[in-house]
């Protein structure tokens, strides 16, 4: 694995090209449409100040902005938040701030927010136990946290070879966590009232990877080994399918909920 700086700066370059395309349902449905029902269970109030780490363009920070009193949406690429300040404004949203900031080292002081998520980041940050930790640092006692991602497999070694090609359409990947690694670890920060919601959301193959930029030949790979677990193969942990000559795959999303006791 690369160090903490040379993956953060893998990632930049990536995103900073990928920060037109996020805003644009026509090319990234499953951020703007399919993923609605994530934090819909997350309980908010008015009054709450609700922080969105490694928040891209902060879709969930402008999402949840009109049930909030201030959502601050942080990430390391420039270009996303600067595409996610246009939309905010051009939703005329007023309440929602976009501060550029690391995941693993959170610019707030402890005890900060009463809301705490991230969605879609954990599986781009060499630490994930390290952001989930730094986002129950800044979470106040009987705040509420929620973590939204891709998950794997539970089997080690077919989330391996999901890793594996997930690193191949994407090099910012850098491993998806199961469900059981995501709940002990809040449990293990004494996080409590955890709760998993989870579901399979099927793409298309094709969009998939172009929506990552991936070469033709690494994209072909991908291809012919999602084929072959349908011809009898190994699992790849994407549940290829084919549909009327169209290649298929799902994710398994899910979003985990927890508790900071002492309120």
């Amino acid at each position: 694995m690369p160090d903490d700086q040379t993956h953060a700066r893998r990632v930049q370059e990536v995103f900073a090209r990928q920060a037109a395309a996020f805003e644009d349902h026509r090319h990234n449905h499953a951020l703007t449409h399919d993923s609605q029902w994530l934090f819909q269970s997350l309980r908010v109030e008015p009054q709450d100040l609700l922080l969105d780490v490694a928040a891209g363009t902060g879709h969930a920070a402008r999402a949840l902005a009109g049930r909030v009193r201030v959502a601050v949406a942080v990430d390391l690429t420039e270009q996303m938040l600067q595409a996610g300040k246009q939309a905010a404004e051009q939703q005329g949203l007023s309440n929602v701030l976009f501060q550029r900031g690391d995941a693993l080292r959170l610019p707030f002081l402890d005890e900060s927010f009463d809301v705490v998520i991230s969605r879609f980041a954990s599986h781009h940050i060499e630490r994930p136990d390290v952001q989930i930790a730094e986002m129950a640092r800044v979470l106040r006692p009987g705040g509420r946290l929620g973590l939204a991602d891709v998950v794997a497999d539970e089997d080690p070694a077919v989330a391996r070879t999901q890793d594996r090609l997930e690193r191949m359409r994407d090099p910012s990947h850098t491993r998806t966590l199961p469900i059981s690694e995501i709940v002990a670890e809040m449990q293990s920060l004494g996080l409590e009232a955890v709760t998993v919601e989870s579901r399979a959301v099927q793409h298309a193959a094709d969009p998939w990877l172009k929506r990552a930029g991936a070469p033709t030949e690494i994209a072909d790979s991908v291809r012919g080994e999602l084929r072959a677990e349908i011809a009898g193969g190994a699992p790849t942990g994407l549940r290829p399918v084919q549909r009327e000559g169209e290649l298929w795959l799902a994710q398994v999303w899910a979003c985990v909920t927890a508790v900071k006791p002492g309120a």
